[in-house]
């Protein structure tokens, strides 16, 4: 196929894959499409599947493409995911959305509870920056007893994290991002109104239909704040 039959090819299940994005992945070195006499890019089934895979490892599992470029060999998963913890492949959605069990508050309980010292292992961080995370609000754990603990979220962050800092970033610098989400999160809840709880006492939307919208306009935030940052990077970011 060429460039243009992949694109409406994968469509179906990425529906904002792009022309662009596909040679931004050859740029990195990610998938290498035969070339016709022309020079036109000509892909197989193989570099087809290898595409889709790396679309659903950063759709599902947020994964940094250098983290995806040491995947790529692999064999695919099936118990596990990728070495990432399993409980992840049921408590995490598209786009990171936690979708596992809450407590009576509302809160989220997650299926994985490590220390401190667990979670810097598995995010590949020493505990100095976790504390510097946790410190700056990006991280939250919960008391369990005299210790405290760290769930699914909280390890997704840090992978998160992980990979600014692998690109020289200073930890500090991501406090704009929760800095954003936080006044985001008020406009939302203007939005969203009050919400009923699980007994429909009181006046106010359905709790079930103010996570609905909730999840409709995260999702539309996130598409527009990558459309936009995409934008002002200007070639870099094509």
């Amino acid at each position: 196929m060429n460039i243009g039959e992949v694109v409406a090819f994968l469509e179906a299940e990425f529906p904002a894959v792009t022309v662009s994005k596909l040679r931004f992945l050859e740029s990195e070195g990610l998938v290498q499409p035969l070339r016709s006499t022309s020079g036109y890019r000509r892909y197989g089934e193989v570099d087809v599947a290898r595409i889709t895979r790396i679309l659903r490892l950063q759709r599902d599992q947020h994964l940094p493409l250098k983290v995806i470029a040491g995947l790529l060999d692999q064999p695919e998963p099936t118990d596990e995911v990728d070495g990432l913890v399993p409980a992840f492949r049921d408590s995490v959605g598209r786009r990171g959305r936690m979708t596992g069990r809450r407590t009576v508050d509302g809160t989220l309980a997650g299926s994985v509870s490590v220390s401190k010292s667990e979670l810097a292992s598995m995010v590949g961080l020493d505990e100095a920056t976790v504390s510097e995370l946790e410190r700056l609000g990006l991280l939250q754990g919960r008391e369990a007893g005299t210790s405290t603990v760290y769930d699914d979220e909280a390890i997704l962050v840090g992978r998160m994290a992980a990979c600014f800092v692998g690109h020289g970033f200073d930890v500090r610098h991501l406090r704009m991002y929760l800095v954003a989400a936080q006044r985001e999160a008020g406009l939302l809840e203007q939005l969203v109104g009050p919400v009923v709880g699980v007994d429909g006492e009181g006046s106010g939307r359905p709790l079930a239909e103010a996570r609905r919208l909730v999840d409709e306009l995260t999702d539309a935030g996130s598409a527009l704040h990558e459309l936009l940052l995409r934008r002002e990077l200007g070639l870099a970011g094509r």
